[in-house]
């Protein structure tokens, strides 16, 4: 064998040996699955409360934050308008959450649970206007489906234990509780950066 033959291999076998560790990082960068960092996204949803007699459609917008890839960090805000015995309600819902992955990495769909707590900014439009803050824990389970590394949609269902509506008097234009307790079901598309 020629000197610079095995120069020349020598010189290629240390370029791959050098290269493999940026190839094995490039290869994590690509797969799939849920990975530390931010994420921003936004949903649409269907509520339903308990006593109501069908749902309402909501939009809004979450950010989650991936601390590992099986734990995340969500906050969420929406926008929802019920109409209720001749009164519209505004409905603002800010959730926190915690998400936790059940799959391990690397999987194109990932189920997840989730449980944490909402404040219900509500405003009742009527001849005496009135607005306050309800609070609730909520809980569920959901499923994200990975197109690429940067993008995912994901589907939930979330059941929520807020406070009700309840009317001062019988004479009050809403005239019955409002029940703040249902479900609701979203579907959402995030971006990760």
């Amino acid at each position: 064998m020629n000197a610079g033959y095995l120069t020349q291999l020598l010189f290629l076998a240390a370029g791959l040996l050098l290269a493999r560790p940026a190839l094995a990082q490039y290869e994590a960068e690509e797969s799939r699955g849920p990975r530390p960092g931010l994420s921003l996204g936004g949903h649409a949803a269907y509520y339903r409360a308990n006593d109501a007699g069908g749902g309402d459609l909501m939009q809004g917008a979450q950010v989650r934050y991936h601390l590992t890839r099986r734990w995340a960090l969500e906050a969420a805000a929406g926008f929802l308008r019920e109409e209720a015995g001749g009164a519209k309600v505004d409905v603002v819902p800010l959730q926190f959450s915690a998400l936790i992955y059940l799959m391990p990495h690397g999987y194109t769909v990932a189920p997840y649970i989730l449980g944490g707590v909402g404040w219900y900014y509500t405003h009742i439009y009527l001849p005496e206007a009135g607005s306050e803050f309800r609070f609730g824990p909520h809980a569920g389970a959901g499923v994200e489906y990975f197109l690429n590394t940067a993008w995912s949609a994901d589907v939930s269902a979330r059941y929520l234990w807020a406070e009700d509506i309840r009317p001062a008097d019988a004479a009050h234009p809403l005239g019955r509780t409002l029940s703040g307790k249902g479900y609701l079901l979203e579907l959402a598309v995030n971006y990760s950066f």
